[in-house]
């Protein structure tokens, strides 16, 4: 893996051949990424890998045109060809009226310990005996199991002829496992995903799954409707990436999505939801992976997106921003939606007649107006009876949004990472839309 001092020797290189060129203008990137996997079905490993990968983007700007290249061949000669080629393209391709300048020089926030030295020299032996002792848990279950580990080191060093420069080096790791029960008739799953591998507990991940797929064995039938639902982590951070994905600024301008309003304006400043509904974005959350830029350069910043239930901001892009009279937002990481102190015991006590959702799968968008989704309920789904969990029951097609699964929330529970780049609590919600049922397992 090459080091950032050499990555930055290389974008010097691209920098000077796209000056010596009268009127271009460029931006380059050097990606580095070193990662390792290990599959596991049937209750055995079935593969494993280590990759290492070195790109080099180029764009190249002559005025409003532009063009882009990237390679993975480092020597002199590719880098000059890859540089000349992207100027030729940018200098024969159409002028994009919303094309904006390369980026300045910026000034970022430095999250500590982004990368873990554990994580860094994990081996494919540490993977196996993760997984091993998850592979235990299913054979002491008499359960089916399978799952994925998987674990990267990467950097990222930007740099642009306007005076640009950043990097940023992290590391990740996740692990998720799913159990079936040999009959076929019950699943469980669990997943966990931190920077550390210290906080990934394969034989803790693997008990869950287990326990679920013996728990949701022999399903019985529950009616579809509108049930009070008690949503496990990987649920709720399911459902609100549409909510996420929705925060342009945009898009609400112009009365595309839910954040913008009919006959002009936008939503920013109205109470949406309850007082505990607080969302955020954090670049220093290095648990997350969040990153200090984004993929342009841009400098991110703690914000808070809904504050208290108020929508207090949206995402603005350069050239929105600029043609808005705002200030940029670029594109945020570390999302956080904010917990409560309940466990999620403590949320289904209060229940007289509802349904616990471990995650959803098959997750589609059906309107941008309402934030509308559909997807399946999946590996556990139970019917909650006078505040306790009573019987497994069949899984569900549901059809919601996100907005209403915030404004209809009445409890929270502690946060957790469950895979992925979003730290949700357990939620309890009210009126959510089981549609209908479905078959599968």
């Amino acid at each position: 893996m090459i080091s950032e001092t050499n990555a930055r020797q290389l974008l010097d290189r691209v920098l000077l051949l796209a000056r010596t060129n009268k009127g271009v203008e460029a931006t380059a990137a050097v990606r580095i990424q070193r990662a390792g996997n290990t599959r596991f079905a049937v209750n055995e490993i079935t593969s494993s890998a280590d990759v290492e990968r070195v790109t080099l983007s180029i764009t190249a700007q002559v005025g409003q045109r532009s063009a882009s290249t990237t390679t993975n061949q480092l020597d002199d000669r590719s880098i000059d060809d890859a540089v000349a080629r992207a100027i030729r393209m940018a200098r024969l391709a159409p002028e994009t009226p919303e094309a904006m300048p390369p980026l300045g020089k910026q000034t970022y926030v430095h999250p500590k310990s982004a990368l873990d030295p554990a994580t860094a020299k994990l081996t494919p032996q540490a993977r196996a005996k993760a997984i091993g002792e998850a592979i235990s848990a299913g054979d002491a279950g008499h359960v089916v199991i399978a799952g994925f580990y998987e674990h990267e080191v990467s950097l990222v060093t930007l740099a642009s002829t306007a005076g640009l420069s950043a990097s940023h080096e992290s590391s990740s790791c996740q692990m998720s496992c799913t159990a079936r029960t040999t009959d076929a008739t019950g699943s469980g799953w669990a997943g966990a995903g931190s920077n550390k591998v210290g906080d990934i507990d394969a034989a803790a991940l693997a008990k869950v799954a287990v326990d679920k797929a013996i728990h949701s064995a022999k399903p019985q039938k529950l009616d579809p409707g509108r049930y009070t639902v008690v949503l496990e982590p990987a649920a709720v951070a399911d459902l609100l990436a549409f909510l996420i994905g929705s925060l342009g600024a945009r898009r609400a301008d112009e009365h595309r999505s839910f954040f913008g309003k009919q006959g002009g304006g936008t939503r920013v400043g109205d109470k949406l939801f309850p007082d505990s509904i607080t969302l955020r974005s954090d670049p220093s959350d290095v648990a997350l992976g969040a990153a200090p830029f984004d993929g342009e350069g841009v400098a991110l910043a703690p914000t808070k997106w809904i504050d208290k239930g108020v929508l207090t901001g949206l995402t603005y892009s350069r050239f929105w921003a600029k043609r808005q009279g705002k200030p940029p937002t670029g594109n945020p990481s570390g999302w956080s939606l904010d917990g409560g102190t309940a466990s999620r015991d403590d949320l289904i006590k209060s229940v007289k007649r509802g349904v616990l959702v471990t995650r959803f799968w098959y997750l589609r968008d059906l309107d941008p107006q309402t934030l509308l989704a559909t997807g399946l309920t999946r590996d556990g789904t139970f019917l909650i009876e006078n505040g306790a969990v009573t019987v497994p029951v069949n899984n569900f097609r549901f059809n919601e949004s996100p907005v209403q699964m915030l404004a209809r929330c009445d409890g929270l529970g502690a946060t957790t990472i469950p895979g992925g780049d979003t730290r949700v609590p357990v939620l309890r919600t009210n009126e959510f839309n089981l549609a209908s049922i479905s078959e599968a397992v």
